[in-house]
């Protein structure tokens, strides 16, 4: 009768342990998600912030952007490059943008996407640039269509 109590009492703990080994699982795992997740913010803040600078720390750079929104075919062939670059990488991030936020990585709402096809749809040019790429597309194409007309 005592080895049963004791046996007893013995597995009231080991499933004590168990429950109170899960609480704590449960405690990292929700901790690493807050990681990812400010993690994820801190990236598209900090390609953001490339982006940007591309733009105001190279006037000559700035031109090219401004003159490829108005009349994309108005570039030169290495304008029209380094125009392409600056673009596919604005597209890169609206995907990287789209994927965190289908995953659930991100809480927080980053208007990014909503800006891009906003630009998209006001610039002729970067229609254009979009026409030019058709037959090259490889990311979403739900993203294609949200920023063709």
């Amino acid at each position: 009768m005592r080895t049963k109590k004791i046996n007893s009492w013995i597995a009231l703990v080991a499933n004590l342990g168990v429950v109170a080994g899960l609480v704590f699982v449960g405690y990292e795992v929700q901790q690493n998600t807050t990681q990812i997740r400010a993690d994820a913010s801190y990236s598209v803040n900090e390609a953001l912030s490339t982006l940007n600078s591309a733009i105001y720390n190279d006037a000559v750079f700035a031109n090219i952007v401004v003159k490829g929104e108005n009349d994309y075919s108005s570039l030169s062939s290495t304008e029209q490059r380094q125009f392409n670059a600056y673009q596919y990488d604005r597209i890169n991030l609206a995907t990287y943008v789209l994927d965190l936020e289908d995953d659930g990585l991100s809480q927080i709402h980053f208007p990014y996407v909503e800006r891009l096809v906003q630009d998209f749809h006001r610039s002729p040019g970067l229609q254009e640039f979009l026409i030019s790429i058709e037959n090259d597309w490889v990311g979403e194409s739900d993203l294609y269509e949200r920023l063709r007309k």
